[in-house]
Order: structure tokens, then sequence, then C-alpha cells
């Protein structure tokens, strides 16, 4: 990781003054640029030395960043400021030079505010009274297994035998690809959560999820593909601003995860993604496991993409 990036967005003409005005007093921490995405900005804190992101780093990561954006998002900079975009440190954002949502006139702009680079210790004590334990992000990360064939011969002779002398293929039962499977109600479960909860902010997020459900479940791309489009008239009822339609080409861009790591998407949709990127909280009733099934009653409004 190079930069940490920060969305604030519904961002009017006085909001851009009182972001700059704190910036230039020192109130908040300047970016080292700012980008104007169409109806916010990107504020980007170029580090000094890039953080390698190991995945024993990503929580302590997504913590200190949320801290930063609840920092910089707030009543002076957003005419929403109760409506926060709480995003992870993989969060992609519009590129300098592209098109905005305000159209073609209106490209995706980047103003260079100072040569700052900083630590992520520089980050967190800019942060009032910030809890945050950086502490887990100088733990060496485990190491793989230096173990030989000849000591793993003697220390492991079944596994050893099955594995190696007669060849068998890793155990993948109960499993699709690697990922566990799980019951076809899961994804129903989030199709429910579609029409009943998801309002115009999180319509994007929620098609993303529905890919990654689908995967869980081993539901085939054909159908999490019709299921989705099939979504797309009722998104696009919750539409609250013009510039901020839901159209065809949103659930195609969405779908397009289908094409991605399949491993890795199965498992996005956790507890915590889903916190995330669709601002919900879980009440968890029961777990899901080889014999258990899992429920989860969602509370909240979505989040705005």
């Amino acid at each position: 990781m190079f930069a940490v990036v920060v969305d604030v967005d519904y961002v009017g003409k006085q909001q851009l003054k009182n972001l700059l005005k704190q910036f230039g007093n020192g109130v908040q921490l300047r970016p080292t640029y700012l980008v104007s995405s169409g109806k916010g900005v990107h504020l980007y804190y170029f580090l000094q030395e890039p953080v390698q992101l190991y995945r024993n780093r990503e929580e302590v990561l997504a913590e200190l960043k949320e801290a930063l954006i609840r920092r910089l998002w707030n009543d002076t900079s957003s005419i929403r400021p109760d409506s926060p975009d709480i995003i992870g440190i993989y969060q992609g954002f519009r590129c300098v030079g592209s098109q905005s949502k305000l159209g073609v006139d209106f490209p995706v702009k980047a103003y260079k505010l100072s040569e700052n680079r900083y630590t992520l210790e520089d980050i967190k004590a800019s942060i009032p009274s910030c809890k945050v334990d950086l502490a887990p992000l100088y733990e060496k990360p485990r190491r793989k297994s230096t173990v030989t064939l000849e000591e793993a011969k003697e220390l492991y002779p079944e596994w050893y035998e099955k594995r190696i002398v007669q060849g068998e293929p890793k155990q993948k039962s109960k499993k699709q690809g690697g990922a566990w499977v799980c019951n076809e109600a899961l994804y129903e479960w989030w199709k429910r959560k579609i029409t009943e909860e998801v309002k115009a902010g999180g319509r994007y997020f929620s098609i993303m999820a529905l890919c990654s459900y689908g995967l869980k479940c081993g539901i085939s791309e054909q159908k999490i593909r019709r299921d989705a489009y099939a979504f797309l008239d009722h998104l696009e009822s919750l539409t609250e601003d013009e510039d901020n339609h839901f159209s065809r080409a949103d659930v195609k861009d969405a779908l397009r995860a289908l094409k991605g790591d399949r491993k890795r998407l199965s498992t996005i949709a956790s507890r915590e993604w889903i916190e995330d990127t669709q601002r919900l909280r879980y009440q968890q009733i029961s777990e899901i496991t080889e014999n258990k099934r899992l429920i989860y009653i969602l509370q909240g409004e979505k989040k705005r993409i």
C-alpha cells in the first residue's frame, strides 16, 4: 500500500473551502494530493515507505483508515455529515483524467497540495484520541513450513503415503474450488435483502455481494447474472439523485467480479465486509458450520457508492 486514500462525498463549494482552510491551519492533516471526483474529493496521503499487505495487517489498516475517514468526513466538510463512506483499504477510485459522474465536460482532476509523505504513526497522531493499535503491523508474518519431503516422510507417514506416493489430490470434499459451499438459502436470503433493504448508495455493492453469495452457495454463473439483471428496475427506482442513476451498465460492471479470483470473491461477503461496504449491523443468531445454518438479521442503512 503506497497511500491511504479517503473519499469525502457531497462536498459543496463551502465545504471545499472549509477543508482547504483546515488543511492550511493544521486542524486536519494536509494530503499530498486532492482529487476532484465530481461531487466529492479523494484525499491521497502518500506514505514514506510502502506497507506490505500481509493478511495479518489488513484489519489494523482498515481500522486506521476508518478512523481517518470519520475524522475528515464531518459537518464542515460534507453536506451529509452523518453518511460517511466507511470503505476498506482495497477500495478503487476514479482514475484522474477519466469522466466523472457529472459528464464528459467534468473530468476527474488532481491538485497537489503538498510534498508531504507520512508514516502510519503520523496519520494516527492526526486523529484525536485514536485508539487503533498499530503493533500488529510490526509482527512478522507466519512463514511457510521449511520441512523437507524427507523430513515429512518421517513426521507424517500417512500424509506422505497418500499425497506423495499415491498422488491423491488435496482434499476438497464439501468444497467448491477450495471454498466451503453453503446452503442455497443464504443466497435467497440476500436476494430478499436487495428487495427489502437496499437503498441508493448500496446498489452496486449489493450486486457484488450477490455474486459472492452465489459462489458461496454453488449457484451457476448464468443464474447469478440472470438474477442480477432482474433487480435492475427495482434498484433504478431507488434513485434519489438525477446524477446517480443505476443502469444496466452498472449491473454489468458489478458482475465483472465473477471473472476475478473466485476463491477470494466467495469469501468476501463476510460480516466485516458487509458492515464496511453496506453499513449494516448484524445480529447473529447462529452460525453455519458443517451441520448448522447461519441466519443474520440486518439493520440500518446501506452505504452510498
